[in-house]
Formats: C-alpha cells, structure tokens, sequence
C-alpha cells in the first residue's frame, strides 16, 4: 500500500474523530441546555454562537442549524455518553460571553399544570422567573446556575425546580415536593446540593462522627475548589447550615418514598421550624418497629440447635438492651416532657411563670427584682457567693499568684489595695462555704438533659429501635420500652440480654407481668463477671447468669451470641453526643434515626460481603406458629 494511501485513511479517521467529538459536546451541551431551546425549531443566535467559540473542530451556523435538525428529536432521550465535565467547563468560562450565565439551568419537571383541574385543560406553564444560586456537587465541585420557575395563570400554581406552591401570597401556603426523583436537594433559598453529596455527607457523619462544620470546610478546601467566578454575586464557599438543612431534606425526601407519602412543608417561616412537622411525622413512625432492618436476622444473631432431651430443631434470636449518656435539654420541672420553645431555654411554654422563681432547688419563692434568689439569707449568700467566683480571669489568677506569695517582677507586682482585695476575697469564700451553710444549696444555674438513650442492639451489632429515658433508667421504664421494641409475643427474640435483668425480672415477677415469660432474660457476661457479686447476690445466679443456659455455649470460653454487642455499639453511638447537643428535638431525634439506619446499611452490606447471609424475618409465619402454640 502507498505512503500516500495510509495518508489518505489517516486523515479521514482524525476527520472521523474530530465529528464524532464535535457531535458527542454538542449533544452534551444540548442536553444540559435542552430546558432553554425545546420549543425552538432553530437555535437561538446565542447559543448557536457559544456552539461556533467551544466546539473544537470549527463549524458554521449553518453546519451547527442543520446538526440542530437532525439530532433534535434523539436529545431527550439521548442515553449514550455525556461530557459532563467538558459541559462545566465550556459553560463556566464562555458561557457568560453569550448570556448563558449558568453551568445548571433548573426548570421544573413539568410544562403544563398537574393540578386536577387545570390537567385536563393541558394548561401550558408561563410568567419565568430566574434567580441566581449554586449547586453543590460531589465530583464537579460548585457550580454556578440559575433556577427558573413557572406558573399557572388559572390555578395561581407557581412551580420550582423540586416543588410547586398553590398560592404563595397566603400566610398558610405549603411546598409540596414531587415524587419524581430530582439529582438536586433544594437546600436553602439559593443553595442546591447533589444528592450523591448529600449521602457522602452523611455518611461521613455516620460512620466517622465528622461535624457539619468541618463537613464545610472540608468540602471548600478540597471538592469545592474548581473555578466558580461566573461574575455571580453569591458566595462560592459551602456553609455550615447548608450542609444541615440538605442532610435533613434529603433524608426526609428519602423516607416519604419509601413510605410512598408526599412531602409538604410550610412555605413560609425560617428554615430552622419549617421542616418540624414532617420530621415529627416520621420520628413517630421510626418508633418501636419503625427501622428498615427490624426484621433483620443473620447468622451472628439468628442460631439453631437441637433439644438435649428430644433432639427437636430449634432456634435463638438474641439481642442486648442498654442506656448511652446522650440527652437534649428538658423542662426544670419534674416529670415533665413538654418541648422546650428553644434549646437554650429552661422552662416549656407551660412553665415559663416560673422563671421568676428563685434559682435555689427546692425553692418556690420569687426571687427579688435583679436578682436570682428570694430574700432568705442563706439563699443571698449563695448567690453572692457565685457572684464571687465568677470574677474574671485576671482577677482570679492574680488571687492564685498572691495566695502562694508567689515572686514577681516589679512591673507585674500588684498594689497593697488589690493584695488586700484578694484576701478578703479567698476569706469571703471559705467563710461564705462553711460558716454560713451555704454550701449545701444548690443554684440551678443550668438546663437539666434527658436522662440517655435506650437502644437494642440485635447480637450481631444490627441496632433495630431507640428511645429517649428523660428521668433514669429504671427496670420499669426497660421494661416498657422492651414492649413498645416488641408489641407482640410472636416477634420477641428468644434471649434479651441486660445488665440489670436480675432486678428487671423481679420486677416483672412483683407485678405480675408474664409478657416476657417465653424469653430467657440474662445479664451480659462481662457484667455478670464484674458487677454482680458471687456471693450473696442468689436471686441473680439462679435465674440470670448466662452460663444457666446451654445454647448460649459452644465451647468452653466461647458463646454463641455475643452478650456484649450493646457496650461495644455504646461507644459509636455516644460519640454523637457533641453534634446533637443544640438540635431541637425534632431534629435530635430524626438525626439519630437516620445515624442508625444508615449504619445499618452500611453493616449488613459489610455482613454480605463477609457471607453471613443477612435476611428479613417473616414474622406473619411466626404469627402462625405462635398462635398454634398458644390456643
């Protein structure tokens, strides 16, 4: 063959190449654009002209109109490959230049009015209306868009990118979010975040207890770091409250599919309340029995074994109840566990008169105008006596430095009048604690915090239910909070392990309760070898002590289920502590759920991959067999 021959093909397959390029950014560009040009049957001058400056092998309008024509009706459906990246890039740096002043252009899903009596009328969407904002992505960093909405003249529906509002002029107006699956989460007003960053988000939060605000600053320094100036007035890096509120609505769109339920939330209103009453809702269902792997059984927690006596096959569940220290502030008052209006009061809307009250526990008097105690002197001096130890820094190490004669130089020496002052103050202070009896009041200064809370931990580390304990964790409240876990006889697991069952069972036996008769109760074995004493405690070492029970054994030193598993899930859950401690309790509870459901997840994956064979129990079977069992 010729060398002018192979010049020949050579050129016709780089000529080949460079259309393909050409057709492949086109329809990129296209399909990100396609919102913006559906009704034309030509290219807009603009976009024709961004075509002519980004397109890399040169072509003419005409060339461009007539590509137009004949790949218009394959873009929407178009599922080949996408140059995403390349898309960004041409739109971020040319794109302003030909009036496309964003890399996202969001339109709603619809064109035409989905309200029942506009639908039938294929009332056509008009009056857009454009605002700046910013997508948040996991891989293509920030971008800048703009978000267009439409609305319905008749029905005076105004549709957004991920909701539509009926009437939003009226006080009571909501935002109904579509059921359509949507790749962004509207955050806030201007801010739109991925929804793969979304669950890299929480990820992170699950599994290594990473904050929302270094979530933010992780993301600017590292993700976010792409070229975002698109002479846009917004700002470009991510913010803390961004990254809470996306978290949330993600997560609370994520469960209204699965529920198959519509997501509303009040149009108007700060965004810290809006979404209270929806995460309420599913808070109430996540109760009890409300987690996706409630059902969850596996080979660490599900066991069988054979009858000694008559070889029949048979099978254990086992699982672990404990308490973790984590809390949300509550009312002062006892017994009482009505919402606080804000996380940083101390009484409930219903308590709020006694905020006048004097501060000393135990006290029902008025404390006096400027003041935080009544006018007993006692409860004077105890004030006073705080009023002194909260001096300043200064002050108070000063005092130390003189206490202990301590030398100084002459520049740093203090004068004979605050030497004096010091001493009066550390005498006022040892008098003041024990002359004047002071010290055994107590000024309640703080909020008072829930009590910890409740989970069951499944034997092979599955968390299936929590509850919050606001005052102790009572065998009554373990107890009650076992029954609202398990509402029916036929789903109770067949061994519960708790580090109180001694004195939980004999309550169930004081009171007469036989709920828990087919379940052998134990204390976990480290607690029953460390904390319960071997001598003198009968009660317990003939009716908890795991070793009473010899399915629980496979050899010598090694048991079945692991006993232990709660201790061990304690220290991941409580880390969590830090993160919730200012949430309102909408937002306290609705957080853990969804730490738990997604740790979940991720653990019966790792127990996939690991051959444990995880799967969900049929419990309308076990009805069965219970209801034979018990006539």
């Amino acid at each position: 063959m010729s060398s002018l021959k192979l010049a020949d093909i050579a050129a016709a397959m780089a000529a080949a190449q460079s259309q393909s390029s050409n057709v492949t950014l086109f329809v990129s560009i296209m399909k990100r654009l396609w919102n913006t040009v559906v009704e034309d049957a030509n290219l807009p001058d603009n976009i024709v002209s961004f075509l002519v400056q980004v397109l890399p092998t040169p072509a003419t309008v005409d060339e461009i109109q007539s590509l137009w024509q004949e790949l218009r009706i394959h873009i929407p459906t178009w599922q080949g490959p996408l140059l995403q990246n390349e898309v960004d890039n041409c739109l971020r740096q040319f794109g302003h230049g030909h009036s496309l002043v964003g890399a996202e252009m969001l339109y709603p899903p619809y064109r035409t009015c989905i309200q029942p009596e506009c639908s039938q009328m294929n009332i056509k969407l008009k009056k857009p209306y454009s605002a700046q904002c910013r997508v948040y992505t996991l891989r293509r960093g920030i971008l800048p868009a703009y978000e267009t909405s439409l609305a319905c003249h008749r029905c005076n529906t105004r549709y957004h990118y991920a909701y539509f509002v009926v009437r939003a002029s009226e006080a009571d107006s909501q935002r109904e979010f579509y059921a359509e699956y949507q790749p962004y989460v509207h955050a806030q007003e201007s801010s739109f975040v991925e929804d793969r960053l979304c669950e890299y988000f929480g990820s992170l939060m699950c599994l290594s207890h990473t904050s929302s605000s270094d979530l933010a600053r992780s993301y600017n320094l590292d993700l976010g770091r792409m070229d975002t100036t698109n002479r846009q007035t917004l700002l470009s890096e991510l913010a803390q409250s961004t990254v809470m509120e996306a978290f949330f609505l993600h997560a609370i769109l994520r469960r209204s599919r699965r529920y198959n339920q519509t997501l509303r939330v009040p149009h108007r209103g700060d965004w810290e309340h809006r979404l209270d009453n929806a995460l309420d809702f599913y808070n109430q269902l996540m109760a009890g029995t409300g987690q996706p792997q409630y059902c969850h059984a596996c080979h660490d927690c599900l066991k069988f074994f054979r009858h000694p006596d008559t070889q029949r096959l048979l099978y254990m569940r086992g699982g672990t109840t404990d308490g973790v220290t984590n809390g949300h502030p509550r009312c002062l008052v006892d017994k009482c566990q009505m919402r606080l209006e804000s996380m940083k009061d101390h009484f409930c809307p219903a308590h709020l008169h006694l905020q006048s009250v004097c501060l000393i526990r135990g006290c029902d008097l008025q404390a006096e105008k400027g003041r935080l105690t009544c006018s007993q002197k006692t409860h004077r001096d105890k004030e006073e006596e705080y009023s002194k130890q909260s001096e300043s820094a200064f002050s108070d190490l000063t005092r130390r430095l003189n206490k202990d004669n301590v030398p100084r130089t002459s520049r740093r020496k203090p004068s004979s009048l605050s030497t004096q002052k010091a001493s009066n103050h550390s005498t006022f202070i040892a008098a003041s604690g024990t002359e004047s009896g002071t010290s055994k009041l107590k000024l309640q200064l703080t909020r008072n915090w829930t009590h910890n809370e409740q989970l069951f931990v499944l034997s092979c580390g599955v968390i299936i239910s929590r509850s919050t304990f606001f005052y102790s964790e009572g065998v009554a409240s373990v107890k009650e909070f076992l029954k609202r876990v398990f509402p029916w006889p036929w789903v109770l697991p067949t061994h519960i392990f708790y580090d109180n069952a001694c004195h939980l069972l004999q309550h169930l036996n004081a009171t007469d309760d036989s709920y828990f008769k087919s379940v052998r109760l134990a204390v976990d074995v480290f607690h029953a070898r460390h904390h319960h004493k071997e001598d003198g405690d009968t009660f317990c070492n003939t009716n908890n002590n795991p070793a009473l029970f010899p399915e629980l054994r496979i050899t010598e030193g090694k048991w079945s289920l692991n006993s232990s598993i709660a201790e061990q899930t304690n220290v991941w859950f409580g880390a969590f502590q830090a993160m919730t401690r200012e949430m309102s309790v909408p937002r306290y509870n609705f957080f853990l759920d969804e730490m738990i459901l997604i740790r979940n997840e991720w653990f019966v994956g790792e127990q996939e991959r690991k051959g444990k064979q995880p799967f969900m129990l049929d419990f309308e079977a076990l009805k069965a067999e219970w209801n034979h069992e018990h006539p």
